[in-house]
């Protein structure tokens, strides 16, 4: 169960109409030094009131509260229990360093963007840093503020933390996997979170899972989505989705979805549907109601998908990811285009996707319009959707980043205030600043450590 420090400073988050000001870039210089480093930790943040009278004069003048910022990154150094937060309105330059209880395997965005939800799997641990920007609706305007990141009091324990799921904008989820080898056993379990909540210092609802598992949770408004394994299940992955309805401090159960997707694994969700990869396809939910779901609908695919991305910007369309064949045989990443309105899926052909060839990063730009894949060489394929089709868009050769032969492999990020995205580079030891529309570098900065994982906070234009 998480651990929590009473209440401080609530901020409800909103955000702005979209804005598209660029901010200025270090001249690009493929090995040139530049200043980056990164640490996540939050401190206590003291909020500054509007001021002034609440006329319309003073109504009149609160674009004076608007900050152009292109926000933060949280980045995650190799092996070490740290995070550094690089302030990308000062050509990525590290605006602090925070260690955390343990090494890092993951950072995620909060739902509103101001916090970076640090995951140490190993150290049964979740952090939060506060990146120190973020927004306040005030009645009559909205209010940006920035300030220094800081590492909150905030904390989730419990056994091997894995996936995390976000309703854009509302909520998310952290599923623990649970421990069947510890002493005594540690089940799965769930943890709701919300912006405010995180700025308050406590977490939201719970929810217990009979055994260890390892799997996922998917939070849409008053309902949960999570993981269950049938008793003829033919290895430990999950085999259905159960779902759970909003209770007293907790989640309680409503009914289990029919239809089975054995080998779960990988979800994402839209406003009307949440689609899961499986064994031999897709498992896609639609919402019925409020406090309702359909029986499921299995979208056949010929090789297994364990990854599901997806975009607010693509209401209910989504990327399944796979890899087809078993080492040392040869082993291809395939995609998927899924328009969970409809029920269909189609096979997704990246441009010059060879035979052999492994996707080692992928990610949508702010906006969703573009999808950009990382092979194993080191190639960058962008891919533009044009009306309902993803077309291809430009391909760049393997000088864009150096790719390692072990993890940690490089990651992205898109910026949600600039039309920018973030590339590691953990040979070089740099992070790598791309054009959001046409995938071309456009700086490097040179990190003084190896990066591992990565994330994005800041208010979203």
């Amino acid at each position: 169960m998480p651990k929590t420090t009473p209440p401080r400073l609530p901020s409800p988050r909103s955000l702005l109409p979209p804005r598209f000001p660029r901010s200025p870039l270090s001249p690009i210089s493929p090995r040139a030094p530049f200043p980056a480093a990164l640490a996540l930790t939050l401190t206590a943040l003291a909020l500054t009131a509007c001021g002034g009278s609440s006329d319309s004069a003073d109504a009149d003048h609160h674009e004076a509260d608007t900050i152009e910022t292109a926000g933060r990154l949280a980045i995650t150094e190799a092996a070490a229990p740290a995070v550094r937060i690089h302030d990308l309105d000062q050509a990525a330059a590290v605006e602090a360093r925070h260690a955390v209880e343990g090494v890092p395997s993951a950072v995620y965005a909060s739902p509103g963007g101001r916090y970076a939800v640090v995951y140490q799997g190993t150290a049964g641990r979740v952090q939060f840093i506060d990146g120190g920007i973020w927004q306040e609706d005030h009645g009559n305007h909205l209010h940006d503020y920035r300030q220094a990141s800081s590492l909150t009091t905030l904390r989730l324990e419990g056994a091997r933390p894995s996936h995390f799921n976000v309703e854009a904008g509302q909520q998310a989820a952290v599923f623990m996997d649970g421990n069947a080898e510890a002493t005594p056993p540690a089940t799965a379990s769930v943890i709701q979170l919300t912006e405010a909540g995180i700025t308050a210092g406590r977490a939201g609802l719970s929810l217990t899972l009979p055994s260890a598992i390892h799997g996922l949770a998917v939070p849409a408004g008053r309902k949960l989505l999570t993981v269950a394994r049938a008793d003829d299940a033919s290895d430990a992955l999950p085999t259905h989705l159960d779902l759970f309805l909003e209770g007293t401090g907790q989640y309680q159960l409503a009914n289990r979805i029919p239809a089975r997707c054995d080998r779960m694994h990988g979800a994402a969700s839209g406003p009307t549907t949440v689609v899961a990869g499986c064994a031999d396809g897709m498992l896609l939910v639609r919402h019925t109601g409020e406090t309702t779901v359909d029986a499921g609908t299995k979208l056949a695919t010929p090789i297994r998908v364990s990854t599901v991305a997806s975009h607010p910007g693509l209401p209910d369309h989504y990327i399944g990811i796979g890899n087809e064949g078993v080492a040392p045989a040869p082993v291809t990443t395939r995609f998927f285009a899924v328009d969970g309105a409809s029920g269909t899926v189609d096979a997704l052909e990246p441009e010059g996707w060879a035979e052999g060839r492994i996707r080692r990063a992928h990610g949508f730009d702010r906006h969703g319009d573009r999808f950009f894949i990382l092979d194993d060489e080191g190639t960058l394929i962008v891919m533009q959707r044009v009306g309902a089709q993803w077309q291809p868009l430009a391909r760049l050769p393997s000088t864009v980043t150096t790719m390692p032969t072990a993890a940690p492999w490089p990651t992205l990020a898109s910026n949600g205030a600039r039309d920018e995205i973030y590339l590691t580079d953990p040979v070089a030891r740099q992070l790598i600043v791309l054009d959001a529309h046409t995938g071309s570098p456009l700086a490097r900065h040179d990190l003084g450590y190896v990066p591992s994982a990565l994330a994005w906070v800041g208010i979203a234009r």
